[in-house]
């Protein structure tokens, strides 16, 4: 039990701090200069000031004392010439007593105010984390609906319409793709905030993971005839992973990688793994880049840079975000290196 934050009353509190003090001055008298130093004189003072049922009265009381004990201890076990010497000493003491458990309280009735204030904070997040997954819920089954109802105007119905109205509908159905998008991101930013993701690792093949992801986005990368090559010296490499969540940070790494990446480029996906069995995993592209004074803008919620993608794809600023809590929930570290027009590598290690 921590003594700091016990339930002790004041009439307790004090009987401890006098007692300590009363031992301490006797050891103080039997012993003479051996002994006779601030620091044991200050413990007392130090836990009134920082318990929380003390108060400033306490403090004064224990201050007064402490001061008379090494007072009586001191005038009785040494010899002076000038007995305004011990009376001096003992009023400077008093007053490092007083300064130093005052000081030390108000820091501390403080750090009690902020504790306070931060836990209401934090009460006000998990609702707000509620509120949002509820709303993004809530938005995403009619927006769901118009994207599949457009979808289905565009496959089905496009001959009978006119060049115009296929076009609005191809908008309608772009929007509504990426409203859908942003809805999922912010799903998944409330779930995380709200302490509900849950990491379910399974033993598997990392590299297969890998190969099979790089096969999904291989149609993505086709668009803008973007070549996505993988290199690994390992064959294999079996280790427990959560499959859905850390596809998710391939698929937001490997989808800005495309988005800033110029027509007829490569991207690589690369998996290392070092002396200590840690699994690093690449993302290099060779596009536009991220200013150095922009760097700290990424893995920050809605925070996006001044590069922009190279066929006007949509970025909401959250990939990296989500992808960062994800790799932290694996016990992992992200991080990445980037150089205007010359490219980026998001790299992640478990």
């Amino acid at each position: 039990m921590n003594l700091l934050n016990s339930n002790l009353s004041k009439v307790t509190l004090l009987i401890i701090s006098l007692t300590f003090l009363l031992l301490v001055g006797i050891v103080d008298y039997y012993t003479g200069s051996e002994i006779s130093f601030l620091l044991f004189y200050l413990i007392p003072v130090f836990f009134l000031s920082l318990h929380r049922n003390s108060n400033k009265r306490l403090i004064i009381i224990n201050s007064i004392i402490g001061g008379v004990i090494w007072f009586l201890s001191e005038y009785y076990s040494r010899n002076y010439t000038n007995d305004l010497i011990p009376i001096w000493n003992a009023l400077v003491r008093l007053f490092v007593f007083l300064l130093f458990g005052m000081l030390l309280r108000l820091l501390n009735e403080r750090f009690l105010k902020l504790e306070v204030v931060n836990k209401q904070l934090q009460l006000l997040n998990i609702e707000k984390n509620k509120f949002i997954g509820i709303a993004a819920h809530d938005i995403k089954n009619p927006i769901g609906t118009i994207s599949s109802f457009s979808d289905l105007l565009i496959s089905d119905f496009s001959d009978k319409m006119d060049d115009e109205a296929v076009e609005m509908i191809g908008y309608i159905k772009e929007l509504s793709s990426n409203s859908l998008h942003i809805l999922k991101n912010v799903l998944d930013i409330s779930k995380i905030e709200s302490g509900i993701i849950e990491i379910k690792t399974n033993k598997q093949d990392y590299i297969q993971f890998i190969k099979k992801q790089i096969f999904y986005y291989q149609i993505l990368a086709k668009k803008k005839d973007i070549k996505l090559i993988f290199e690994s010296e390992l064959e294999k490499f079996i280790f427990e992973f959560d499959e859905n969540y850390l596809g998710e940070v391939i698929s937001n790494l490997l989808t800005n990688a495309i988005k800033f990446s110029h027509k007829n480029a490569e991207i690589i996906i690369k998996v290392s793994s070092n002396r200590d069995k840690k699994l690093k995993t690449e993302i290099i592209d060779f596009g536009k880049g991220i200013p150095e004074s922009e760097h700290y803008k990424l893995f920050n919620y809605f925070q996006k840079t001044t590069t922009q993608p190279t066929d006007g794809e949509q970025s909401t600023g959250l990939g990296l975000a989500i992808s960062k809590k994800i790799i932290t929930e694996h016990k992992g570290i992200i991080n990445f290196t980037s150089e205007v027009n010359k490219g980026s590598n998001f790299y992640f290690e478990l």
